[in-house]
């Protein structure tokens, strides 16, 4: 009895250290902001840190994606928006020279960047899946 008190103890000051730290990333003007729209995602908080917990990624690559997801990168916008760094004058993006330079422009809204770099990438991602269920096809034609 001893030892389930103990352990529930445990449990019970993991999760609030858990939250405290969530609260903590969450008040952060520059890296919460991925965690505080995570509350806007249809997706659930567990599934969107998978990744994380498999542990398959490395620490370089990890921080980046996080950084990413943080819009914490070093962008023109941010640059001129930081004002402790202030080395760029112009926020427009390199490519497009139309909109601000921002994660979510780079990653998602640049025109030049839209015409064969997003279909590359989402060829890429689509390869997998397709591969997977050809061979999913494939075994059960053998059966």
């Amino acid at each position: 009895m001893k030892s389930d008190i103990k352990k529930e103890d445990i449990q019970h000051i993991t999760v609030r250290i858990c939250e405290s730290l969530k609260k903590k990333w969450e008040t952060k003007v520059m890296h919460g902001q991925y965690v505080r729209s995570i509350d806007r995602q249809l997706s659930s908080e567990e599934d969107t840190f998978l990744w994380l917990s498999r542990g398959d990624v490395k620490g370089g690559t990890e921080s980046e994606i996080v950084a990413a997801q943080d819009e914490a990168l070093q962008t023109k916008y941010h640059a001129i928006c930081d004002k402790n760094i202030r080395t760029e004058t112009d926020s427009k993006c390199r490519l497009c020279k139309q909109l601000d330079e921002t994660v979510e422009h780079v990653v998602s809204e640049c025109p030049i960047l839209a015409r064969e770099q997003y279909i590359k990438r989402h060829d890429r991602i689509c390869a997998q899946p397709h591969f997977n269920i050809r061979q999913e096809n494939w075994v059960k034609s053998l059966i």
